[in-house]
């Protein structure tokens, strides 16, 4: 059965996608997750966060990499404001006695961390709903959206360009498929075809959703190429997109964890 999809581009000077587990570091997936298009494509359309998880959870998305990965390292500095601002008080109302705190810190915690810089990706969407298709695609056709857009952190402003609305149905071949998306998996990571000068990579525990309170539920994992190539691979299930320039195929990401 032949299907649409959406095709939309964005960008940003810079991304962060932090992954769940670090603490004393922020430390960034390489990619952009599913979970942050979703949050992506919600902000567009208006939805509001409690909102998204649910509306979007049925959605088929392929995420391809346009920019080769790349991530700048550096310190931040962060205040301490649940002890500064009683010191501060004291300064202000000298008379007044200031509870003794407890907490053996200082005034400032000096952070690691790294970002993305200028991460370009190609979102292909498709949904359920033909409501929110064209909805979606009329404001992505004339540059609209409700909420800002940003790849990951509120400060990273991001931009977006609509690129079309192809047909795609799923591939039927026995040999490596050249594809234009991250390859998500779960356990086994499907078998790449090696070619010259390209290079691949894996990201593993991706978010898949997060919940209205911001939990995660499910994860997932990616080879990918990080200059952005296509990569060959086979025994997968991929989607043959259908352009009037060309034919390309795209891998969606998982829509919920893999049975126990």
């Amino acid at each position: 059965m032949t299907k649409n999809l959406l095709i939309f581009d964005v960008w940003a000077p810079f991304g962060f996608f932090r992954r769940g587990e670090t603490t004393t570091t922020s430390v960034t997936y390489s990619l952009m997750p599913r979970s942050a298009a979703e949050g992506l494509v919600g902000a567009i359309l208006g939805f509001e966060f409690e909102n998204s998880p649910t509306k979007l959870a049925a959605a088929r998305i392929a995420i391809g990499i346009q920019r080769p990965v790349s991530k700048i390292p550096f310190s931040a500095t962060y205040t301490d404001t649940k002890e500064i601002w009683p010191r501060l008080r004291a300064f202000v109302e000298p008379r007044k006695a200031i509870p003794k705190s407890r907490r053996k810190v200082g005034f400032r915690t000096r952070v690691k961390m790294e970002i993305l810089r200028e991460p370009h990706y190609r979102i292909y969407f498709d949904h359920p709903s033909q409501e929110i298709k064209d909805e979606l695609e009329d404001k992505l056709a004339h540059h609209k959206t409700t909420f800002t857009p940003y790849l990951g952190s509120s400060s990273m402003i991001a931009n977006f360009r609509y690129i079309g609305r192809p047909t795609y149905e799923t591939a039927e071949t026995s040999g490596p498929i050249a594809v234009s998306s991250i390859v998500p998996f779960f356990t086994m990571m499907p078998r790449i075809h090696l070619r010259k000068n390209v290079t691949f990579a894996v990201e593993e525990n991706l978010p898949i959703h997060l919940t209205s309170e911001r939990a995660l539920r499910g994860t997932y994992n990616a080879v990918y190429s990080p200059t952005g190539a296509e990569l060959e691979v086979l025994d997968i299930e991929a989607q043959r997109v259908s352009t009037q320039e060309k034919e390309f195929h795209v891998v969606f990401v998982p829509t919920e964890s893999a049975p126990e």
